[in-house]
């Protein structure tokens, strides 16, 4: 299937030990063959191999990106690497389809006590000609240790050059996931003393070549390239934020590829004869429960209507309609298969409409006339937040939403955010009651997402989403031993049981799908490989057909 083909096609490119593939393929404890959601991926994955005409060398490809969200300002200025990974940048690894870790500018890595120890590789230059070396480690890691340390804990400090080709890096705190961390493109290697806005300077297939904010990024080959060069000449990045306008600039020829399809067009585009690429399930579709009762919002403090809304959701129908077939039934926040054979360890909720009315009848909600179930004079209305990262992405589920949980009593009124800025501002507001969300592992630490959403403590220290939807308690113990426990089987297993608090117990969590990444194409593009996590998509495999 094209996972694996486009798995063999980076490993190629990296030239890796085979020695690595345990790492790249038992990490999730699946074969690849469980990781599509059933007809629709095969019906839509497409190669090379199905298409006609030749591979050739060379040439400009236009692609539709989403939202320029790139920072331009102080430390965190980072065009080129994040939201949108346009390939200028590499970091000392990276992630595969299966989670697992690719050596990429690191050749290998020890830890001993709290410090992490990366052997270089050797004979790599940065766009600018200057070498890739140690100083331009500890340059890009103290740059994030100025910002606070990320997810990782950089410190003022804690990154030193052992030798030309060696660091240490000795994180703010323990921290056992740092390499699962540092897959994120916001941990690439920059070349020290650049301006990562004018020049954004790495070691990656491709070099910056303009950027035009809200309108385009382009990058250009780069020939000296330490790994296999690029197939093409450059790569031009629109962009698009609304849905609508990057499908109809591939059907006018404007673009040559789109990112971000929704599942809604993409039979469409297959069936206009559109290549269509979709990734496994790295996405997830899911709504937080605020049980901060700040600002008003006090009515999800009720453990028996939050199970009532979990109860109230029919998935199968919300997969079948409004996803059109193309999500997967998982019921944890991170996809199942990190988790492995853990993951059943999270229980979920079936669809049961009388369960969810026993419920709010146990907490006093009597049905009234007029369908919306009332306590001392009070109706049952709650807020709907959509949502992140914007309200487009959740075309229909709102609706759906809203629509199942009034045939249990339960008021509901949307409040659309149009990009995540929008999305921000409300949530610091506290101002909702549920918050629609599509969150993606964006990394290969299983903790990653629940601790930086739900833990009190925070990855990043307390925040808005500690203060409406942490639980603390067993959650909190559990969550934090799992981003120091040393075996990767002890992670999974704590991970799923914090979820299991957090999602089966606390009801906190209403996971509603898991969401594959889907791209689409015109027939001459070819190479093109749909990723779990949109952060990891390569671009240098990326052609024209002749």
């Amino acid at each position: 299937m094209r996972d694996r083909d486009g798995l063999e096609d980076l490993l190629a490119t990296f030239g890796h030990d085979p020695l690595t593939r345990r790492q790249l393929v038992g990490r999730a404890g699946l074969g690849f063959g469980a990781l599509t959601a059933a007809g629709f991926l095969a019906a839509c994955g497409s190669s090379d191999k199905k298409s006609s005409g030749q591979i050739k060398q060379g040439g400009t490809v236009t692609i539709g990106a989403e939202e320029d969200a790139y920072v331009l300002k102080g430390d965190g200025a980072n065009v080129g690497q994040y939201p949108l990974n346009a390939n200028i940048f590499e970091g000392l690894v990276r992630m595969d389809p299966s989670y697992g870790i690719i050596p990429v500018l690191a050749t290998s890595w020890t830890v001993r006590g709290d410090t992490w120890r990366f052997v270089l590789r050797q004979g790599v230059k940065m766009h600018n000609g200057q070498p890739f070396d140690a100083k331009s480690v500890k340059y890009s890691f103290d740059r994030i240790a100025a910002q606070g340390g990320g997810t990782p804990g950089f410190k003022k400090g804690g990154t030193k050059i052992v030798d030309p080709y060696t660091v240490d890096v000795t994180p703010a705190f323990p921290n056992l996931r740092l390499l699962e961390q540092i897959v994120h493109p916001e941990n690439y290697i920059v070349a020290d003393g650049t301006d990562p806005v004018a020049q954004p300077t790495g070691t990656g297939p491709f070099s910056y070549g303009s950027y035009q904010r809200q309108q385009q990024l382009v990058v250009n080959r780069y020939a000296g390239y330490w790994g296999t060069p690029a197939r093409l000449d450059k790569i031009i990045f629109k962009f698009l934020p609304e849905n609508n306008a990057r499908r109809l600039a591939l059907q006018s020829k404007d673009v040559d590829l789109i990112l971000g399809v929704q599942s809604a067009d993409a039979a469409n585009l297959k069936q206009n004869g559109f290549a269509v690429y979709v990734s496994p399930a790295g996405a997830y579709e899911a709504m937080y429960q605020n049980i901060g009762g700040k600002k008003g919002h006090t009515l999800l403090q009720d453990s028996n209507v939050r199970h009532a809304i979990e109860y109230a959701i029919d998935r199968d129908a919300l997969i079948s309609g409004v996803f059109n077939g193309q999500a997967v039934a998982e019921q944890t926040m991170v996809p199942s298969r990190v988790l492995g054979d853990q993951a059943s360890k999270v229980i979920g909720y079936k669809y049961d409409q009388a369960m969810a009315m026993q419920l709010l009848d146990t907490a006093g909600w009597k049905a009234g006339g007029d369908g919306t179930r009332s306590k001392g004079g009070k109706p049952l209305e709650i807020s709907l937040i959509s949502g992140f990262p914007s309200a487009a992405v959740h075309t229909g589920v709102p609706e759906f939403v809203q629509d199942q949980l009034k045939r249990v009593g339960i008021a509901v009124k949307i409040v659309k955010t149009s990009d995540s800025a929008a999305y921000d501002a409300r949530t610091k507001s506290l101002d909702g009651d549920l918050w629609l969300e599509r969150g993606n592992q964006n990394d290969a630490n299983p903790s990653f997402l629940p601790a930086l959403l739900f833990s009190k403590k925070g990855l990043f220290g307390p925040g808005d989403y500690q203060t409406m939807f942490a639980p603390g308690g067993a959650f909190e113990t559990v969550i934090n031993k799992s981003l120091s426990a040393p075996d990767e089987n002890q992670v999974k297993s704590l991970v799923a049981d914090a979820m299991h608090t957090l999602i089966d117990e606390d009801a906190i969590v209403v996971p509603l799908a898991g969401v594959p990444q889907i791209a689409a194409s015109s027939a001459k593009v070819k190479g093109f490989v749909a990723q779990p996590s949109t952060l990891q998509v390569r671009y240098d495999r990326l052609a024209l057909s002749t």
